[in-house]
């Protein structure tokens, strides 16, 4: 019974560390301690762990903005802000993003992007240098779906090791415990890395925020694409630009995925292959570079807008008025200079008569839930082995 009280006591000095205090705090010998109390010392840890970050989430993104905006440098420049503030409110006027987060642009070249703890997204110069406001609107919707979903949470827990975790339970100091934590936070958010799982999510979701959005579909798997030209398949993470290649899905497995994700929205009537436009089952055309676009990003992008006239079965006949090849009020493509424009035109009417997808079903919503589905069965299933893992210690 004593021991039972004594653990008691200090799970209500532990829970100080939210409100912090100021004394010095000496870790608390366990090794004497039955099984059944190390289990339930583990247990309590963790549960103090994740509250003290869930509440740092919640209620520190004022700290976390100037933390971040002092480590990254901050774009003055009214133009940039303007443009990312416009997209993020067109993204969360959906209604699927629910939490209010701190968007600004830093100053630096790299294409990058990154959510904090707080929910502080930050948008590098980079990347707003490079992608246009569909590409640009698909990274910054995978990262609101990391806020969304507490993945910096999950993260910066795992930075607290079990030991760690227990001796800040145990502790006489709530302070000391803080502080710790606190530091443990304030270093996860420059070398922030997410699991694979996570991030399959954040594609997932954010694929679905660009769409409600309005956004182009096929502009995910462009701005994948242009991360590719640009990293490889070792594309950055976090503010350091630093990443564990075992923890993060490699850039063309994501254009892929993205790519059937289009193909869902449109019913399956969309696809892309080996550069090639497909159109129900028929190749199209193979699109070329103009501009700042690549051919792959405006096979992307083309795609993305026959995605959205199936999806919304709006597919019809395709028109060429000078050198734009367009169906109703959607232009699909601008014919460039060494292309047959009614060639394109012949090809994509005679593939779309075979099925203009009037009277489909919508696929896209339930692929999207199996997705999400088996991502919560994959979290389950890992914190199923974590707590077997810790038992076990």
């Amino acid at each position: 019974m004593h021991r039972f009280r004594r653990i008691a006591g200090s799970a209500v000095l532990a829970a100080a560390l939210i409100t912090g205090g100021m004394a010095v705090a000496t870790p608390v010998e366990v090794a004497a301690a039955s099984t059944t109390e190390k289990l339930i010392y583990g247990a309590a840890a963790l549960l103090l762990v994740s509250q003290y970050y869930s509440k740092l989430d919640d209620q520190g993104q004022a700290q976390f903005y100037e933390q971040c905006r002092r480590q990254t440098g901050v774009d003055e420049n009214p133009a940039d802000n303007n443009r990312v503030q416009r997209i993020y409110q067109s993204l969360r006027d959906t209604g699927s993003v629910k939490r209010n987060y701190k968007v600004y642009v830093s100053p630096d070249k790299d294409f990058n992007a990154f959510m904090s703890l707080g929910g502080v997204m930050c948008v590098n110069k980079g990347a707003l240098d490079v992608l246009d406001d569909d590409e640009l609107a698909y990274v910054m919707a995978h990262e609101l779906t990391h806020g969304e979903k507490r993945h910096s949470v999950a993260g910066v827990k795992k930075q607290v090791g079990l030991v760690t975790a227990v001796n800040i339970y145990l502790s006489d100091n709530p302070s000391l415990g803080s502080l710790i934590l606190g530091n443990i936070a304030a270093n996860y958010v420059s070398n922030a890395v997410f699991t694979k799982d996570q991030e399959k999510q954040a594609d997932d979701i954010g694929f679905d925020y660009l769409v409600d959005a309005g956004y182009n579909p096929g502009a995910a798997a462009a701005s994948m694409q242009v991360l590719y030209n640009k990293y490889g398949n070792s594309a950055p993470s976090g503010i350091k630009a630093v990443i564990a290649p075992g923890n993060h899905p490699a850039t063309s497995d994501r254009i892929n995925k993205n790519v059937k994700r289009m193909y869902d929205y449109s019913n399956r009537h969309v696809n892309v292959k080996d550069g090639w436009i497909i159109v129900n089952g028929d190749k199209t055309f193979q699109p070329t570079a103009r501009g700042r676009y690549t051919k792959e990003e405006r096979t992307y992008l083309s795609a993305g807008k026959l995605a959205r006239l199936f999806h919304e079965h709006k597919a019809g006949d395709m028109v060429l008025s000078g050198n734009e090849i367009s169906c109703g009020d959607t232009t699909v493509y601008t014919v460039s200079r060494t292309e047959d424009g009614n060639s394109i035109v012949d090809s994509l009417n005679k593939a779309i008569a075979k099925n203009p997808g009037t009277d489909d079903k919508d696929v896209w919503k339930d692929s999207l839930k199996k997705a999400d589905t088996s991502s919560q069965n994959k979290t389950a299933k890992t914190t199923v082995t974590s707590r077997k893992q810790q038992k076990a210690d």
